[in-house]
């Protein structure tokens, strides 16, 4: 019996020392979270704005990015009086697969302005100027 006793009292001990660490541990991470997510509303991309240029190449016309707070771009392309719209990101500058419904891909960024673009065997290169 005083064998189980100590047994019993050495269990509620250990829980008494993890417990409270888990909680300390389960807040902190809840606390990290909520730091990210202060960091990510706050941040605004220095590419912030519209930007128009152009686009040449095995085809041409328009192009419009319209680049918001959080570094999304919304991006307008305009050929012979058609205009398709695309969505795309950026990562740092570059922007990361702008895929559109025709397949219209941009590679490149926006602090050299420029880069290329494919759309299934058709290729160019397009440039831009920040309004």
């Amino acid at each position: 019996m005083i064998k189980k006793t100590k047994t019993m009292k050495l269990k509620i001990k250990y829980l008494l020392i993890i417990f409270p660490l888990l909680t300390v541990l389960s807040c902190q991470h809840v606390l990290d979270e909520v730091e990210r997510d202060k960091q990510e509303e706050n941040y605004t991309s220095p590419y912030m704005g519209k930007w128009s240029g152009s686009y040449s190449g095995d085809q041409s016309g328009t192009l419009i990015l319209n680049v918001n707070k959080s570094g999304t771009i919304e991006g307008t392309k305009i050929s012979q009086g058609h205009q398709e719209t695309f969505y795309s990101g950026l990562i740092g500058s570059s922007i990361s697969s702008t895929t559109s419904s025709s397949g219209f891909t941009l590679y490149g960024n926006l602090e050299s302005k420029s880069g290329t673009w494919k759309m299934g065997n058709l290729n160019g290169s397009w440039s831009v100027t920040k309004n």
